[in-house]
Order: structure tokens, then sequence, then C-alpha cells
């Protein structure tokens, strides 16, 4: 499928397994630029390998965790601007949803929803300066 989107660079968070992973093989396989993020450098670089051996669009990989303001600002270290960004990340721990504690909740919104607006708020000004 050709979305369009060849050159364009994306940060794809949580990218080193699983849905993340998905993502960034897809955005890769368009001629994309991606940068993976994952918490653990060697699952991280594993998935790298595997994504550069397609030989579609460039790959990077920045090991931090998204959820902390440090995480966030070595990803921006490195790389400033993104066209397409893809926040992803563990929901709360699995089970009965009545056993959680207040704790787990504030993880998973952390997670969830209050890292990736800190990530949006980083890169949409630059997103729309260049119509993307």
């Amino acid at each position: 499928m050709h979305l369009g989107i060849n050159g364009r660079k994306a940060l794809v968070c949580g990218a080193s397994s699983g849905l993340g992973l998905a993502c960034a093989t897809a955005l890769v396989q368009e001629g994309v630029h991606v940068v993976m993020v994952a918490r653990t450098l060697e699952p991280l670089v594993q998935a790298a390998l595997t994504l550069e051996a397609l030989q579609g669009g460039p790959v990077s990989f920045v090991a931090a965790d998204v959820g902390t303001s440090e995480g966030r600002a070595r990803i921006f270290a490195a790389h400033p601007d993104f066209d397409i960004v893809v926040t992803n990340a563990g929901g709360p721990p699995p089970g009965d949803f009545r056993q959680w504690g207040r704790d787990d909740w504030i993880q998973a919104l952390d997670a969830n929803m209050l890292a990736p607006i800190e990530i949006i708020k980083t890169v949409v000004d630059g997103m729309m300066t260049r119509g993307f």
C-alpha cells in the first residue's frame, strides 16, 4: 500500500515488540524513517536489526522510558522533529479492575495518557509547520 508518507520521519513508542513493532514495520515498509523507542536496549536493538533487514526506510532507535521527562528529553535531543507519532504503551496490570489500586491506575494513566500528551505537545507545532 502506498500512503504517500515515503521520506517522512516517525516516532514509534514501545517499538521493540507487539503493536509498536507492527506499526514500526508497516512504516518502514512505506519508506518512512522510523525512530524506535523502548525502555530495554537489547530487544530494541534486535527489533531495529530486523527492520533494517527489510531495506525500507531508515531505522534509528533510542532506549528511553517515554513515561519520564528524562526519557522524553533523550529522545528529542537525538531526534527533534517528527511527522508521524505512534504513542504506544502497556496498560494496567491484567486481572480484575476491581482489584487495582490507585497506584495501578495512576501508572496506567501516566503511560497511556499523560506521557503521550507531553510527546504531542513537543512535536505538534513542527508537524503543523510542515503541514503534516
